[in-house]
């Protein structure tokens, strides 16, 4: 009864989607499944036996609270957002493909070429046979991936130890976990490997306004998060929490700390504004007017804090302003 006043009584503005839950069910369940198939894929010969269902671990491992983790669940909902974003950008214009980004493979400037050939390629394997969405092994952070492989592995022990003794499943699975997080690489990630584009074409010259734009167009909102926090001095992650608050002032505020002139900010809104929640671009507009260099850095003091502060406060029941 506690579970149903908590998401009775929950903000609906604060309440996923159905399909945001619909998505993010999905991926995490062929994450874990990707996870199961690899460790049993290292175990010696015939001891993985025919038990595949993964749905079991999935299950397990939610009852047990061992997919509660906080990480795992913002890169979930972030990938659901991007996808939201994109899928309904791309809708208006008719174009199924991200041509902002693909039209960089030809850039004059062979490292930028590359990094966006990189991005695009990662962002291909991230695709199910069926255009679903998915999310990368090397998409979680270190801790994350430590924590999510051993608990797989744990849910995988019963049949392994049943059949094997309980020392011996210990041990394989013990080796096959370690085995698997060695081929880890968070700098593969789609947001690493994200703003390795960004940053190569800020020194360029060629984060221009006009390719900003057409990302906003094109619903590239992880892109676009990346390059405002750069212009801005945050990081991309805390950029895209901001451009996905749904609230005027902090995503105007954003904005105006990366320095973005009024032209190019109303574009972005133009382009995105409904789709970030902000229903109303000539108030947003007006609210990037008003605000005062010293209201600037003030919010640029702000996000610029460690989130672990900000969190905490929050938890106190205060925030910024």
């Amino acid at each position: 009864m506690a579970t149903v006043r908590l998401d009775f009584c929950l903000n609906p503005a604060e309440r996923l989607t159905e399909q945001e839950r619909a998505l993010m069910t999905a991926m995490l369940h062929c994450l874990v499944g990707d996870i199961a198939a690899e460790l049993r894929a290292s175990l010696p010969a015939g001891w993985a036996g025919a038990n595949d269902d993964d749905a079991a671990i999935v299950e397990a491992l939610t009852r047990a609270g061992l997919l509660d983790d906080s990480d795992l669940m913002a890169l979930l909902l972030r990938r659901a957002d991007e996808e939201r974003i994109g899928t309904a950008a791309r809708a208006r214009t008719g174009r199924r493909d991200a041509r902002a980004l693909q039209g960089l493979v030809s850039h004059q400037n062979g490292p930028v070429s590359a990094a966006a050939m990189a991005l695009i390629l990662a962002k291909g394997r991230r695709r199910d046979r069926f255009g679903q969405c998915l999310i990368g092994f090397d998409d979680l952070s270190a801790e994350t991936a430590d924590r999510l492989v051993h608990a797989v592995a744990a849910a995988l022990r019963s049949d392994i130890a049943a059949a094997h003794g309980p020392a011996a499943a210990d041990s394989e699975l013990s080796e096959a976990s370690v085995r698997f997080l060695e081929q880890h690489h968070p700098s593969r990630s789609i947001d690493a490997l994200t703003a390795a584009l960004v940053g190569l074409l800020d020194c360029a010259g060629a984060l221009t306004d006009e390719l900003l734009l057409a990302c906003a167009h094109e619903g590239e909102v992880g892109f676009l998060a990346e390059a405002v926090g750069r212009r801005g001095g945050v990081s991309g992650s805390v950029a895209f929490q901001e451009l996905l608050s749904a609230k005027a002032r902090q995503v105007m505020a954003l904005l105006r700390i990366a320095g973005f002139p009024r032209d190019l900010s109303a574009g972005l809104l133009a382009s995105l504004g409904d789709l970030l929640g902000i229903a109303d671009p000539g108030a947003a507009i007006g609210l990037f007017d008003q605000m005062s260099p010293d209201d600037v850095q003030a919010a640029a003091i702000w996000l610029s804090a460690s989130p672990n502060y900000r969190g905490a406060l929050d938890a106190l029941g205060s925030s910024n302003g």
